[in-house]
């Protein structure tokens, strides 16, 4: 399977692919050759999968719109964890709160970067009571005794308290030591269920064969969603961008009549019908009353009745008090990591056809990029405080969103 995936890449793109996985010595190598050297690490890493005992982060497959082959998120079970970075997420609806995760560890000083100062020391005293009397706080909210032992240092004495939080929330609890410009404090979070492995593509191409006044509600129907939930389309995306790049490199193996298709693809998408058509439903709203209109429309066939059937299930998710790319959290944040991870706006987007060269690109990029990191998914977090008043609450918001977008996607795919 994947050696004929391999086949339908331009050279170029598959050394750059190689590169990315650390393999040596393709410079000077035919198309042939480096499939092969992709197909041999393929193994190998198949091969270590098995091995290793792999740190989940509790998915459950609810849906099977575009499904994303890639390896389990972590070969360690880290606590560390951190809110979207200022230089990633998802342009609209981003998480903000948090700036640098902290591993539970005993030091003497960790000094953070913090605006307009060279560094902030948050192995402090303060600190440390700030965190013990959030634990304490909480305890009496679950009504559990709580116990604290002081270490020699501070920075013991944080260690002990992380581990005590830790056991008082108990296990389907995930606890991190974070820090907001310098002051610490316990994240309590928790996964949500969501379709394990799976792209949610939400394709715009089936507008075209729908009559006007039902295209006018589809599209304002796409609209609201994405600005109520952060949705994007693939415009003017980073990894859109290396598509289109690859999409017009030269391949002397391909047909003529493919490399036409090929190139006039690209151009519908960069100033052609393509690209019209989604910035079209990312800036157009054609109705106020948006349940009004469907419930006034007729539809004509079964295929109409669906997706009326579908838009109605999915005006819950128009007005929601938190859209879906603010459940983004990256609960294994490194400063400086080897490979960013994929953030929710790469697995939730608007695209023109699932099917096409494009989207398939898409995906596998995102499938060769996710074989070196992990996915972002949707969590509820709850960040604590000594004047904490009320205990963790998780809804279900996400779980409901991708249960029906499963059967949108599906519908109009």
């Amino acid at each position: 399977m994947m050696k004929e995936k391999y086949e339908t890449l331009p050279l170029t793109t598959l050394k750059e692919l190689a590169k990315a996985r650390g393999l040596k010595g393709i410079s000077t190598m035919k198309k042939a050759q480096v499939i092969e050297l992709m197909l041999q690490e393929d193994e190998k890493e198949q091969e270590k999968e098995k091995q290793e005992t792999m740190c989940t982060i509790g998915r459950t497959s609810v849906g099977t719109a575009r499904k994303a082959h890639h390896r389990p998120d972590r070969t360690e079970c880290t606590t560390r964890c951190e809110q979207d970075r200022t230089d990633y997420g998802s342009k609209r609806g981003r998480n903000s709160f948090l700036n640098t995760a902290l591993a539970p560890i005993a030091q003497k000083s960790i000094v953070v970067d913090s605006y307009g100062s060279n560094g902030i020391n948050v192995i402090t005293q303060e600190n440390y009571e700030f965190l013990r009397d959030s634990f304490f706080n909480y305890a009496l909210l679950l009504k559990q005794e709580a116990v604290h032992t002081p270490g020699k240092s501070i920075g013991a004495s944080i260690a002990n308290l992380y581990d005590e939080m830790d056991k008082l929330v108990g296990e389907g609890m995930n606890v991190n030591i974070e820090q907001d410009n310098g002051r610490l404090y316990f994240n309590l979070w928790k996964c949500h269920k969501w379709g394990e492995l799976t792209l949610y593509y939400f394709p715009m191409k089936f507008v075209e064969s729908l009559n006007s006044t039902l295209r006018r509600i589809s599209i304002t129907f796409i609209n609201k969603l994405m600005w109520a939930n952060g949705i994007s389309t693939i415009l003017d995306e980073e990894d859109t961008d290396y598509i289109f790049m690859w999409l017009k490199e030269d391949d002397s193996q391909e047909e003529e009549e493919e490399t036409v298709k090929r190139l006039e693809l690209v151009r519908s998408y960069e100033k052609g019908k393509i690209g019209r058509l989604l910035k079209h439903v990312e800036k157009k709203s054609y109705y106020k009353d948006l349940p009004k209109a469907l419930e006034k429309y007729t539809p004509q066939n079964d295929f109409e009745r669906s997706i009326v059937g579908a838009m109605k299930k999915g005006l819950p998710f128009l007005n929601p008090e938190h859209g879906i790319m603010q459940y983004g959290y990256d609960a294994f944040y490194e400063e400086e990591p080897d490979f960013q991870p994929m953030r929710l706006d790469q697995q939730i987007r608007v695209v023109y056809d699932c099917d096409d060269m494009v989207s398939e690109y898409l995906v596998d990029y995102y499938n060769n990029n996710s074989q070196e990191t992990y996915d972002i998914i949707p969590i509820t977090t709850c960040a604590l405080s000594p004047e904490t008043d009320r205990l963790f609450i998780m809804d279900d918001y996400p779980e409901r969103f991708f249960k029906w977008a499963d059967e949108f996607i599906n519908i109009v795919y």
